[in-house]
């Protein structure tokens, strides 16, 4: 026959829960057993089963146990655990999104390891802040950006992605080696041309005009112009950039010369 009253490591036997979690739902006063009046020891009864197995249920659903504490004492569930419900679904799906997120972001970093065998803590780390805030940098780029660029700025095939972080990395790596070479210095030429092209090829675009028409602001006028400053600017909140102080100052300085020559070029092709 089966035991009407328990000890608390019978019960926890019983339930497959442990004497320590059991002692602790008591000291919180959330599954209070009864006290031998002789030795003081816990009693469990096996109707105290099911009240267990409440608390194991609603902390499946993921509520807190001051949560489930204000159930314990209610025999019925009423329309008002609907809210409850819905509440913890919400925050169930929220919670799904972020593990989704973590572990698309080990999967990808894994690659980038495996693939670069070793990167700087800068450079992982910018590229981990990217991973982590695509969502919102999408959203950030609706104020400025067309949606079709948008699209295929956020690529939706992991290898799309995983193309763009390694050439990325490969990109940071040769800035900081060439810093300070002469703006004009042929490996500076093909370290920008090489970007640029990864560029294109993930906007899946053939041309400069192309990148240059993928915003929908007149960067010309002032007050566009400084929303696209703060967009720049809550962007690099977002994800911080790996490259020094020097090292930016002299790709700007690069960079500006590149683009100089590709339109001048294109100017003397007419």
């Amino acid at each position: 026959m089966v035991k009407e009253t328990f000890s608390v490591s019978e019960f926890a036997a019983y339930t497959g829960v442990s004497v320590r979690t059991l002692h602790y739902y008591d000291e919180k006063n959330i599954l209070k057993p009864k006290r031998d009046t002789n030795t003081g020891h816990r009693v469990y009864e096996k109707e105290e089963t099911i009240q267990l197995h409440k608390i194991m249920t609603l902390k499946f659903l993921g509520m807190t146990l001051e949560d489930i504490k204000e159930y314990m004492h209610s025999t019925t569930f009423d329309l008002g655990f609907i809210d409850t419900l819905k509440l913890q679904e919400s925050k169930l799906k929220k919670d799904k999104e972020q593990i989704e997120i973590a572990l698309e972001t080990i999967q990808r970093t894994v690659y980038v390891l495996e693939n670069e065998k070793e990167v700087d803590h800068a450079m992982l780390v910018s590229l981990l802040a990217s991973m982590q805030t695509e969502k919102k940098q999408q959203e950030l780029s609706k104020e400025i950006i067309k949606e079709e660029a948008i699209q295929k700025m956020f690529p939706a095939t992991a290898q799309d992605k995983l193309n763009w972080e390694i050439g990325l990395l490969t990109f940071f790596k040769q800035v900081r080696r060439l810093l300070g070479k002469p703006v004009d210095h042929p490996e500076v030429k093909q370290m920008l041309d090489d970007f640029y092209q990864l560029t294109l090829e993930l906007f899946d675009m053939d041309s400069f005009e192309e990148l240059a028409e993928m915003f929908f602001l007149d960067l010309d006028d002032a007050v566009n112009e400084a929303r696209f400053a703060a967009y720049i600017q809550e962007v690099e909140r977002l994800v911080p950039t790996p490259l020094t102080k020097e090292e930016e100052a002299w790709l700007e300085q690069v960079t500006f010369h590149y683009m100089d020559s590709v339109w001048d070029e294109k100017e003397r092709r007419g």
